[in-house]
């Protein structure tokens, strides 16, 4: 059977590469034969599916991973009634079928249907997730080369998928003869949540840390070096700041220096790293609470994936040292704090933090501070925080 012509068109793409919460998405399918088709249904569908992929760590035969493929999202829209009067159509005979969908804020109730730790997880579970891993069908368009950096093997898909069924002659059921999928970006709209709660031995967050600072020959102690944060501010990707550069955030960095004896001085910061951590989390049955890889049981069934992209902040950090008099010891202890604005460059897309029943993104932003004993001349030492910060 010759497969017929089939093509798919979303016209109002041009000004932006995705679609956002209540966007509409407009477009027209045209359907031609090479044969004469005997028609019994036709379905335009925006649809939206959930693909997972975890390899087993612990069989001892190598086999293929498991795959696992879930659709929480499927709107119909109506299809012309001319088509039934024949249900027939003869070749080179186009049809043209024109759709519109608005791009939902939730999904409906029954697309998470498993248990949950809480009602806020379900909550989330129920909000649209941004697409992830997401290559354009148009490749000639700069952004279908966009990366989001996300593996292969967990992704999020939303498609405008046609599909014709004909009726099966020798059994009274219908048989799928043609389906297309045309990929559509979806960049839903978040709203800012509060700062999440960082449980003390959090594998993927540092909000404090610190260290001993040693100078001499000896590498005599100093004092103690410590560097805290809190969450920032989320990252608006649809800011008013992005009309004029990149959308950022600032961050806080709270520095102490607490020194052994008195006449100990602070150390001196050379330099400040920053990144972006984007962090995956997927798995092959629904997560009931917020990702956590900690139980070794569970690797089997789940799986993680992150990757960095360097930041730059806007600006040098002047630091100002306060002395202050402690209460449990009869020294000075120097404070200072300092603001850090960092921007997001252009050549990465960003899907926005989500948690959905199998896959989930969530963010950090990575501070390395290298800094050096004062009055020492070689030498560099580092400290780092790992802070959440939410991507709206």
């Amino acid at each position: 059977m010759k497969p017929p012509n089939v093509e798919i068109t979303v016209h109002n793409l041009s000004e932006c590469p995705f679609f956002r919460t209540h966007d509409t998405i407009n477009g027209e399918v045209i359907f031609t034969p090479r044969q004469q088709t005997s028609v019994e249904d036709i379905s335009i569908e925006f649809t939206g599916v959930t693909k997972t992929e975890v390899e087993n760590m612990n069989a001892h035969i190598v086999t293929s991973p498991p795959k696992l493929e879930k659709k929480f999202l499927s709107m119909q829209h109506p299809i012309p009634d001319f088509l039934w009067d024949t249900k027939r159509l003869e070749p080179g005979q186009t049809c043209r079928f024109t759709f519109t969908f608005v791009v939902p804020e939730q999904l409906p109730v029954q697309a998470c249907y498993h248990e949950c730790a809480h009602h806020q997880i379900q909550q989330h579970h129920l909000q649209l997730p941004a697409s992830l891993g997401f290559h354009s069908q148009n490749t000639h368009q700069n952004h279908s080369q966009s990366k989001d950096m996300s593996p292969n093997i967990a992704k999020v898909c939303y498609g405008i998928r046609f599909t014709v069924w004909k009726k099966n002659e020798n059994e009274d059921k219908t048989k799928k003869i043609h389906s297309s999928t045309y990929p559509v970006q979806i960049m839903p709209l978040r709203y800012e949540n509060s700062p999440i709660l960082v449980p003390p031995k959090s594998k993927y967050y540092r909000m404090s840390s610190e260290k001993n600072v040693s100078k001499g020959v000896m590498q005599s102690l100093s004092g103690k070096f410590t560097a805290s944060s809190n969450q920032p501010p989320a990252i608006h990707l649809q800011s008013p700041r992005i009309q004029s550069g990149e959308p950022s955030t600032v961050l806080k960095l709270d520095l102490q220096f607490e020194p052994l004896k008195e006449g100990e001085s602070p150390p001196r910061i050379l330099a400040a790293q920053f990144q972006l951590r984007a962090m995956t989390f997927f798995a092959l049955e629904p997560w009931q609470d917020c990702p956590d890889l900690s139980d070794t049981t569970t690797w089997d069934r789940q799986g993680f994936w992150s990757e960095y992209v360097s930041l730059q902040p806007e600006a040098d950090m002047d630091l100002n040292w306060k002395a202050t008099s402690s209460k449990e010891h009869d020294r000075r202890i120097f404070t200072t704090s300092v603001e850090a604005r960092v921007s997001l460059p252009i050549h990465q897309t960003y899907p926005t933090t989500f948690h959905a029943c199998l896959v989930s993104r969530v963010y950090a932003l990575k501070v390395i501070l290298f800094y050096r004993a004062h009055g020492k001349k070689r030498g560099t030492s580092r400290l780092s925080l790992s802070v959440p910060v939410e991507v709206c």
